[in-house]
């Protein structure tokens, strides 16, 4: 049993499940800036499991990585520019997902 692998794992499922009770008594906005930090989290987690993926793949999930780092906290200032990040990461997602399922 490898107990890194499951203390990553617990502390991902922690953050979700502490999220979610915490959206309770949060603003309506931050539900969304919460799934885009657990996409960030995810991201994470897959470089600390170490899960071996296709080297072209790895990168794209760094840049990701980068720009949501980067975006995310534009709720903060520019609610409508933030929706716009968020619309398009969507994009972009879906535009990685081509490159590899199709």
């Amino acid at each position: 049993m490898n107990v890194r692998n499951i203390e990553i794992i617990l502390e991902f499922l922690a953050f979700l499940s502490s999220s979610a009770q915490g959206l309770f008594g949060e603003p309506h906005e931050y539900g969304p800036l919460r799934c885009v930090d657990a996409i960030r989290r995810f991201i994470d987690l897959i470089f600390k499991l170490d899960v071996p993926l296709d080297e072209k793949f790895i990168q794209e999930l760094k840049e990701l990585r980068s720009w949501i780092d980067r975006d995310m906290h534009l709720l903060m200032y520019d609610r409508e520019k933030f929706r716009e990040f968020v619309n398009n990461l969507i994009k972009t997602l879906a535009e990685i997902a081509l490159r590899y399922l199709t």
